[in-house]
């Protein structure tokens, strides 16, 4: 089904009378992803209750989980905090990226999120920044990413945790845990205002463009 006849079954049914999911049913599993806006999942996650799950028209998504080190390549837009001196050379080695899926590319000031921070271009004091781009290449252990106008050299080492958040519906397999909010008029079909996956394995590189999940190999 797609995206828009989702939103105009939603649109047939509004008129009726809406409940709310129990707070304590929201916590499932995907049982079959029926397309890019229909789940099946299992609701709660230990029950035997198999909902049709359709996405609200004002949809909250959020997709997080594990990448796999093979993510670190040319072309993946990614965010990291690095540290960098007054002369914009990275310091230490970071201990987190993240693969968002897109964005826009800079620096951001130290703050408390993209509102208590700001875009600093050029020169800049020494400090910790958030840095967004797109990887440009990848020599050993060093990703260098283009951030805007700016370019850096970030030391990504083994031990440093990367992972996905990003809104990517296609990354969505069966067996991944979900948080949803909504509500049904029927039991069983739920319109979700609220869908957080977390990713069952960790994402890899697809041959082309764009994210995709490893297909499971036959038992």
């Amino acid at each position: 089904m797609t995206l828009a006849a989702c939103q105009l079954w939603a649109a047939a049914v509004e008129a009726q009378q809406w409940q709310p999911l129990p707070p304590e049913e929201r916590n499932g599993v995907i049982m079959e992803v029926v397309g890019p806006a229909m789940l099946q999942v299992r609701l709660p996650k230990e029950g035997a209750t198999i909902w049709t799950v359709v996405p609200a028209p004002n949809i909250r998504v959020e997709i997080t989980g594990a990448a796999s080190r093979e993510m670190l390549q040319p072309g993946q837009f990614v965010t990291a905090s690095v540290s960098i001196d007054e002369k914009g050379a990275v310091t230490e080695p970071i201990s987190r990226l993240v693969f968002p899926g897109g964005g826009v590319p800079g620096v951001l000031a130290p703050g408390i999120g993209d509102q208590g921070g700001k875009r600093l271009p050029g020169r800049r004091p020494a400090g910790t920044y958030l840095v967004s781009g797109t990887i440009k290449k990848v020599e050993g252990d060093v990703a260098t990413i283009q951030a805007g106008k700016d370019k850096f050299d970030v030391p990504v080492p083994e031990t440093a945790e990367l992972v996905v958040n990003t809104t990517d519906m296609s990354l969505v397999r069966q067996g991944d845990s979900v948080d949803v909010e909504g509500r049904f008029i029927q039991r069983g079909q739920l319109q979700a205002s609220s869908l957080a996956v977390k990713l069952a394995n960790p994402v890899t590189p697809p041959p082309q463009k764009g994210p995709r999940r490893p297909e499971k190999a036959a038992k």
